[in-house]
């Protein structure tokens, strides 16, 4: 789903079109042709907005027969699950219907690029809307999600940017609009992948290397240097880009140092004990087949795949596995810490500091993330031992894994590209300026006090002031990679 204000192609759908929320009531339980028909009928005047609109009322329905909560009577769960199976099999049948039937004539990379980001409005007075891309996610029909037009599309996209002709604007000039060009939804990845990467270099050198708790200080925050304040700024500007499970680590960042200030978390304390385990999943994820990582600056039909063969692996036969033997690896691992609490857990009280550049419990917790990756590997190689032998010998690309495994390949594709989809984009640290500039004062003079002021407009020349020059470096870089 998309707000009003991040739609690649902002193209406003005619008003004979209703809300999707309209449309779904209208249908209820009813898949069968002639309702779907009925509520969104074929205009041969603009059939790229017509199979957008049929297309989201089909997915958004089919998404909600899956979801919909089972009765809490047994012959009625039974017979309700029957029918929504047998309900989702008819609207697959319809999507494809629809989208083949798109597909029947030539189509521009602009036409194909309309149906598949042009936004409806979920009700009438909702900031909220729709789009085909919005809903490619891993439940969507593999027909559609896995169509080779689909891939091609958001392939292009996201190495050249939207078509001249389907991101045209009125208003725009044309050294403006080639300005914005350049920054690419691959572009921008790149920029906030660099922001994550530099927030871990910087949080690696913190945990190696923090300030040790003085006897006697005249100020505390002769602690807090530049390492520090850009810890706190890149942690917060990552917090303001849109939210997800992944970013609870740089909350804990954050709210560490601001609890400590106007010291910083010094090694020893309970504080510097936290920010470690915020290290430690820093240091696996970018493995993630999610954004930023590094994975999608490879050949993504590969990296991809791979990534998702094992953590479907992971979460099929080790987390079981795992969850099986819990009790004895947790005591087991309390009894060695016991057995070693006098030799190599030695409190660091008891060594002078001169021969301690590294605190007690980073080695502890790089000792820890050391036999993690071991295990990681081990579990790895289990996974193709155990899978391995189901994968096709002749199977390439997405689907070299699995069927499966590829379109939750592609869904990912499709969600990296719509994270950084919206006309002006501020990836990390950037996004930090437009909250505080942009966001906050339009939330408070436009949104509370009714205020007419052009933020958009200010948002625009804040983003070619600030990221347009970033990204025309990061462009010409990566204009000759593949």
């Amino acid at each position: 789903m998309a707000s009003e204000t991040s739609p690649l192609l902002s193209r406003e759908p005619t008003p004979s079109f209703p809300t999707i929320s309209a449309a779904l009531a209208r249908l209820g339980d009813r898949v069968n042709r002639v309702n779907i028909e009925d509520i969104c009928p074929r205009d041969v005047e603009d059939v790229c907005k017509d199979t957008a609109f049929c297309l989201i009322v089909l997915l958004e329905l089919r998404t909600r027969k899956l979801r919909q909560k089972p009765s809490s009577d047994i012959w009625n769960h039974w017979t309700q699950m029957a029918v929504n199976a047998n309900d989702a099999n008819r609207l697959n049948d319809q999507i494809i219907d629809t989208w083949d039937l798109f597909l029947d004539e030539y189509r521009t990379s602009a036409e194909i690029e309309q149906v598949l980001w042009t936004s409806f409005p979920s009700t009438a007075d909702s900031v909220h809307r729709f789009r085909v891309v919005d809903l490619l996610n891993a439940d969507c029909p593999s027909q559609l999600i896995c169509h080779d037009v689909v891939i091609l599309s958001l392939a292009s996209l996201w190495k050249h940017g939207p078509s001249r002709e389907a991101s045209a604007q009125p208003n725009s000039t044309g050294i403006g609009s080639r300005y914005d060009a350049v920054c690419t939804p691959r572009v921008l990845h790149a920029i906030d992948l660099t922001t994550h990467l530099t927030y871990f270099g910087l949080l690696v050198s913190f945990v190696l290397h923090p300030p040790y708790e003085p006897v006697i200080s005249h100020t505390r925050l002769e602690y807090i240097g530049p390492r520090e304040i850009l810890l706190m700024l890149f942690s917060a500007s990552i917090l303001v880009r849109p939210w997800t499970l992944f970013n609870i680590p740089f909350a804990i960042t954050l709210l560490i140092f601001l609890f400590n200030l106007p010291a910083v978390p010094f090694a020893g304390s309970a504080s510097f004990t936290i920010l470690l385990l915020s290290f430690a999943f820093h240091a696996f994820q970018f493995h993630f087949p999610r954004p930023p990582s590094p994975l999608f600056i490879l050949k993504l039909h590969r990296s991809l795949p791979f990534a998702g063969f094992l953590a479907h692996g992971f979460y099929d036969l080790v987390f079981p596995i795992t969850l099986f033997f819990l009790p004895i690896i947790i005591l087991s691992t309390y009894w060695l810490s016991m057995a070693l609490s006098d030799t190599f857990f030695a409190p660091s009280g008891l060594i002078g500091l001169s021969t301690l550049p590294t605190p007690m419990e980073t080695r502890t917790t790089v000792l820890f993330m050391f036999f993690a990756v071991i295990a990681i590997i081990s579990c790895s190689l289990f996974i193709f031992v155990v899978q391995g032998r189901d994968l096709e010998a002749n199977a390439s690309g997405w689907d070299a894994y699995s069927p499966t495994i590829g379109r939750a390949a592609r869904a990912s594709f499709a969600g990296a590209i719509v994270s950084y989809s919206s006309p002006y984009t501020f990836p990390a640290p950037f996004s930090l300026l437009q909250a505080v500039l942009i966001r906050g004062p339009s939330a408070i003079l436009v949104d509370r006090l009714g205020f007419q002021l052009p933020f958009a407009q200010a948002e625009k020349i804040l983003w070619r002031i600030c990221v347009g020059p970033v990204g025309l470096v990061f462009g010409l870089v990566m204009l000759p990679l593949p």
